[in-house]
């Protein structure tokens, strides 16, 4: 107790003496830092550090897909994670940009401080901290709407915001882009800490596209093509994408960085199947395996090839590149999701052996009988540990980008065609023949996103953007029929959305779970909870 009122006796006498005001001599000072190129360096570390955000075993960009109709989290309906404005995950996400928001601030505020580091050094960390500002401010418009655009470091006084309009926070985004393409390097080092040039006007044709700016979309994508051969270019195996032999692929523009030792994530935990050691609680569900064309670029409802006694053959190759289909080999088992099948081989030992199927009886094996291969990777060096880095964008959604905003602005020529057939050569599926109408495009053009991009979080912003989420995210998710398939194809309507209400037995379809969306509120996420109570310049989103 003594020491105790001494402590304090000393703070009431001397805390706010101006003798007694000390830098700190373990850690960085606001008031002195980034006066080195160290101190540079590792502020920018620290305004990328919070992208690092995992829910679960997942880093946040993968789990964008759980919110859509392609997908499903066992544990939860997508309206729950982002339906309320007391949702955890509307409040990290929100959190979460603001930070790197906050953190760029800071930097670009006080980077005139840094002493004795050339021109070269404070450019690019210029651009870097203006790229991962105009990233968050991305992600939060798109989710929220109208946000507060705050651009320089607040005193607590400033702090309590309103919200600005979102094309006014969108104007900022492409603009920022633009300043930071000249300062970013030109060379595309995927699976380092590099943010090339192209990530700049990559972002800027994803953003331009969500908010129908079909000219910028254009001019932004025609950039990231023109250095196409030298920094960007499609990776030839699709397959190898987001496992770890594509870390190093030049399709990759932007991905966020992870690594075994500190910085990891578990993805591999609740993707696999229950075979392999996985929860299988993050799975893909029945109407993306039933998007898949069959291989002659015909729907499954209209191909002579579709065959539904055997429903996976002569299929779209990323299907199976995709996704762990029933009678496949995954982690060295026999997949089989059937519930009679009570045993499967076992392929890692030798000669194989048949075990007892755990995927086929478990309670929480796959829901939906099918599981990701995406980000699932059986070379991993930990059972529960992975290093691969989760893609934020790459060259092929450029060209999907690019595609669709050329349809969108009436331009179909030649160039947007070449821009879906190179996404469609790599896996042998057939060119789309040029003289297709406006609408058979947007067709095309949709589902090719749908196929091209699932499991890599795009899902959930295209089905907002085209206002078609109150048509898949209302109703039943649906997984296989536990002891069979289905008796015919699906009919699939102009956005590649698979209806089974003429298939017989569409009713032995397992119910993963039913799911809510309410057109008045959900096209936009709520404003935080915790915002709106501290903040009263803040005002909710409509509905909520």
């Amino acid at each position: 107790m003594k020491k105790i009122c001494i402590i304090l006796i000393t703070v009431l006498l001397f805390g706010c003496s101006k003798d007694l005001e000390k830098f700190p001599l373990d850690a960085p000072s606001t008031d002195t830092f980034l006066k080195t190129e160290a101190e540079l360096q590792a502020a920018i570390v620290g305004c990328l550090s919070p992208l690092n955000l995992r829910f679960g075993e997942n880093p946040y960009v993968i789990v964008f897909d759980m919110y859509s109709d392609i997908a499903a989290n066992r544990d939860v309906t997508p309206h729950a994670l982002w339906g309320t404005p007391t949702a955890s995950q509307v409040n990290s996400i929100w959190n979460t940009m603001y930070t790197v928001i906050a953190r760029c601030n800071f930097v670009l505020d006080n980077i005139g401080r840094v002493e004795s580091a050339n021109e070269a050094v404070i450019d690019r960390a210029t651009g870097e901290a203006r790229f991962l500002r105009a990233y968050a401010y991305a992600v939060l418009s798109q989710f929220y709407g109208d946000v507060p655009l705050v651009t320089t470091t607040l005193d607590l006084a400033d702090a309590y915001v309103s919200r600005d309009a979102k094309s006014t926070v969108v104007d900022f985004i492409l603009d920022e882009l633009e300043a930071a393409s000249v300062l970013l390097p030109v060379d595309n080092a995927p699976n380092t800490m590099t943010i090339p040039q192209g990530a700049a006007w990559a972002l800027a044709s994803r953003v331009a596209l969500y908010n129908e700016r079909w000219d910028e979309a254009i001019a932004a994508a025609e950039k990231v093509m023109a250095q196409e051969g030298v920094q960007y270019q499609l990776h030839p195996d699709y397959g190898d994408i987001t496992h770890r032999s594509g870390k190093t692929s030049k399709e990759i523009i932007w991905a966020i960085q992870f690594n075994y030792t500190d910085v990891f994530h578990e993805t591999p935990v609740s993707y696999r199947s229950r075979m392999s050691g996985g929860y299988s609680n993050r799975m893909p569900v029945q109407t993306l395996i039933d998007s898949y064309d069959c291989t002659d670029g015909l729907p499954i409802d209209e191909s002579p090839r579709y065959d539904p006694a055997h429903p996976f053959e002569n299929r779209d190759p990323r299907l199976a590149m995709s996704i762990a289909l029933p009678g496949s080999v995954y982690y060295g088992y026999q997949f089989e999701t059937h519930k009679d099948s009570l045993e499967c081989w076992n392929y890692n030992v030798s000669p194989a052996t048949r075990v007892p199927n755990l995927d086929a009886t478990h309670t929480f094996a796959s829901f939906s009988g099918y599981c990701w291969r995406k980000y699932a990777d059986p070379t991993e060096e930990h059972a529960t540990r992975s290093d691969i880095n989760p893609i934020i964008i790459r060259y092929a959604e450029v060209l999907l980008n690019y595609a669709e905003a050329k349809l969108e602005n009436g331009e179909i020529d030649d160039r947007l065609y070449a821009a879906l057939n190179k996404i469609r050569r790599r896996v042998d599926m057939p060119e789309i023949a040029s003289g297709q109408t406006t609408s058979a495009l947007r067709t095309i053009i949709r589902k090719e996103r749908k196929v091209e991009l699932a499991g890599e979080g795009a899902r959930y912003f295209d089905i907002i953007r085209w206002k078609i989420a109150n048509q898949v995210l209302n109703g039943p998710c649906y997984g296989r029929i536990p002891r069979g398939f289905l008796a015919s194809a699906p009919a699939t309507d102009e956005n590649g959305t698979p209806d089974y209400s003429h298939v017989a037995n569409a009713g032995e379809m397992r119910i993963i779970q039913t799911r809510l969306f309410n057109p008045a509120a959900n096209y936009l996420w709520p404003i935080p909870d915790i915002e709106l109570q501290t903040n009263k310049n803040l005002t909710p989103n409509p509905g909520y």
